[in-house]
């Protein structure tokens, strides 16, 4: 009977120190698992990162949204032509710096409104200009006013660009003499004036601006070397940067689609002498990118003399020493504002040379 008892006993199951122990390293163990997931998955997740950082997957191909592309028509006829003596000496990490494709923003065109030609009444009024405008053509008009300098002024109908022009350089107590306003209030004299009759946009508006200090020399206007050797300051403002990135170039180097020249030598609102606006509106929420050639093709172009040379003077000799990219803003209307290689050198020299790969143009 004895036995039998004990029998029964050993049958029951295993104890409650043997269930604590079971149950210890069952924890233990699953501890150590989670534990080592965690630590994998960390590991693989900088694995990855690693692999993605060192082996990026290549990024989506240029939209070419817009089709092919008309040509950039550079003003080749006002241009000076290349120097007869030419070297590039470009250093090496300046051509590694620029990405494979670059954006191309549509430029709608201006239309003529019913209302245009009261606007343009207005603005001239505005500018002291009430007598009758004489018409230049069905959408441009002139108009002219003999004190206190002889001034014209010509506007045009359908997108209100606008020259504002005087007899200064032949007054000579305006070219020698007085010294001009100083950086800071030449440019916000220039923008006061064209916020005056709504005409700063705001991609002008936020434009630092720069300005050349001038002065009379021989009967021609010549840089100054700094503000108290000059009489006149020429303010040029270009729209701000493509993505704070790459800045706008026009025609010539020394004017930008606004640019003015002002004196302190006629106070109030004549301070201003001569004014160019050549405002073309950019749409930026409409833009496609587009495949750059290559730095060094661009060079082989500009070697062979199939560049647009932007001085503002003949060079007889450069070295060209740089090379950037940016966009060109014309002063006559384009379908899109494009981008362009902007090479440098010695003696001013600037030229520039379209940057999109010649497939993505129209073949003329």
């Amino acid at each position: 009977m004895l036995t039998n008892n004990t029998s029964s006993q050993e049958d029951i199951g295993p104890n409650l120190t043997q269930v604590t122990e079971t149950g210890r390293k069952v924890l233990k163990y699953a501890v150590i698992g989670i534990v080592s997931y965690m630590v994998l998955s960390v590991v693989t997740r900088a694995f990855v990162s690693y692999w993605k950082a060192v082996n990026p997957p290549p990024p989506p191909p240029p939209t070419v949204g817009f089709g092919l592309l008309p040509t950039i028509e550079f003003p080749y006829e006002e241009a000076f032509d290349f120097p007869q003596e030419f070297e590039v000496s470009i250093p090496r990490e300046k051509l590694n710096q620029f990405p494979d494709r670059a954006k191309i923003f549509e430029m709608p065109q201006a239309s003529l409104s019913l209302l245009a030609d009261e606007r343009a009444r207005k603005i001239a009024r505005g500018y002291g200009f009430d007598a009758q405008p004489e018409m230049l053509g069905p959408k441009h008009y002139r108009w002219y006013k003999y004190q206190p300098l002889e001034f014209s002024f010509e506007i045009y109908l359908d997108n209100y660009n606008f020259s504002l022009l005087s007899d200064y350089q032949t007054r000579q107590e305006l070219v020698s003499g007085v010294l001009p306003p100083e950086k800071h209030l030449a440019i916000t004299t220039v923008k006061n004036y064209l916020s005056r009759a709504e005409l700063l946009p705001a991609d002008v508006a936020t434009s630092p601006g720069e300005v050349r200090y001038l002065k009379s020399l021989a009967g021609q206007l010549v840089e100054a070397v700094s503000l108290s050797d000059a009489s006149l300051i020429q303010v040029n403002i270009n729209r701000v940067p493509v993505d704070e990135i790459y800045p706008m170039f026009t025609p010539r180097q020394n004017r930008a689609i606004v640019s003015s020249i002002l004196t302190n030598a006629v106070g109030g609102r004549n301070t201003i002498v001569q004014l160019t606006y050549d405002y073309h509106v950019v749409n930026y929420d409409r833009f496609e990118t587009y495949p750059l050639k290559k730095v060094t093709e661009a060079i082989k172009e500009l070697e062979d003399g199939q560049a647009y040379v932007a001085s503002d003077e003949k060079i007889e000799s450069t070295v060209v020493r740089d090379v950037l990219l940016g966009y060109f803003d014309n002063f006559d209307y384009q379908p899109f504002l494009q981008p362009i290689y902007v090479f440098s050198g010695d003696n001013g020299f600037v030229a520039y040379v379209s940057a999109i790969q010649k497939d993505f143009y129209f073949r003329e």
